[in-house]
C-alpha cells in the first residue's frame, strides 16, 4: 500500500511511504499529476518507499522524461537502497538523467 503527503508551496515536494507496485501505481499517478499542475518543479521524496516494481519505474521515467520535455522538472531525492537497487538495474539515471536526482 501506497501513502503519500503533499507538502505544496513554490516547489511542492510529495512524500510517499509503502510499496509502489501494480496496486498503487494509479496513487503514483495521480498524486504527481495533481502536484505538477501549475508549477515548474516539484520534488519527490522516496524517504518511506520500501518498494518499486517495473510498473512504478516506468511510470516514474515516464513522467520525468514528459515533464522534462514540457519544461517542467521532476526531482527526486532520498532513494533508499532497496530503491536504488532497482533503478540501477532498469538504468534510471541513464534514462532520466542524473539532473532528476538531487542525492548527486
Amino acid at each position: 500500500m501506497l501513502h503519500t503527503r503533499v507538502e505544496t508551496g513554490d516547489i511542492p515536494v510529495i512524500y510517499l511511504e509503502g510499496e509502489i507496485d501494480l496496486d498503487s501505481v494509479e496513487t503514483f499517478r495521480w498524486v504527481v499529476s495533481d502536484a505538477m499542475r501549475g508549477v515548474s518543479q516539484v520534488v519527490v521524496d522516496f524517504t518511506g518507499v520500501t518498494f518499486i516494481d517495473s510498473s512504478g519505474t516506468g511510470l516514474l521515467v515516464r513522467f520525468c522524461l514528459d515533464y522534462k520535455a514540457q519544461g517542467v522538472q521532476l526531482q527526486l531525492r532520498n532513494i533508499p537502497p532497496v530503491v536504488d537497487d532497482v533503478f540501477t538495474m532498469l538504468k534510471v539515471r541513464t534514462l532520466v538523467g542524473d539532473e532528476a536526482f538531487l542525492d548527486g
